[in-house]
């Protein structure tokens, strides 16, 4: 058996922090449209990057409900009164969820030459941070 079998082996939940993240991101959706993307840009940013030429910004909503992230979109109707030899851009109604870890929010949502990039970050609070006491010498009760 090589480490990385042993490795995978081993139950997820021993994931600490964003270990998890990823796979939490993926395991809810499994739809291939619109295509995605999930990027880690530091310890605790990522992005999702989804395909979505076609669309405008009226036609798509983005909102964080709970721990879901839910991107949805209505039908584009590019055809108008064209013929088409071949149609290979969707611009069909989708619906597409995504689980996120604790402590994660939507920082900012943009829509950029057919990619909408929803900027997530983890904030641990304050109150849920390590915290480190200073030993006090000699210290009877």
């Amino acid at each position: 058996m090589t480490l990385t079998n042993t490795l995978n082996s081993l139950p997820r939940s021993f994931a600490v922090g964003f270990d998890s993240i990823f796979d939490r991101l993926e395991s809810r959706e499994k739809a291939s449209y619109p295509p995605h993307n999930i990027v880690k840009h530091g310890e605790d940013e990522f992005e999702i990057a989804l395909a979505v030429a076609g669309f405008s910004d009226k036609d798509l909503s983005v909102k964080q409900d709970g721990d879901q992230l839910i991107v949805e979109a209505d039908c584009v109707d590019l055809n108008g009164d064209k013929e088409y030899l071949h149609k290979g851009i969707a611009t069909r109604s989708f619906i597409k969820k995504f689980t996120l870890a604790d402590h994660i929010r939507v920082e900012q949502v943009a829509l950029v030459d057919g990619i909408l990039s929803v900027l997530l970050k983890k904030e641990i609070p304050e109150e849920m941070k390590p915290k480190e006491f200073t030993i006090l010498p000699n210290y009877s009760v």
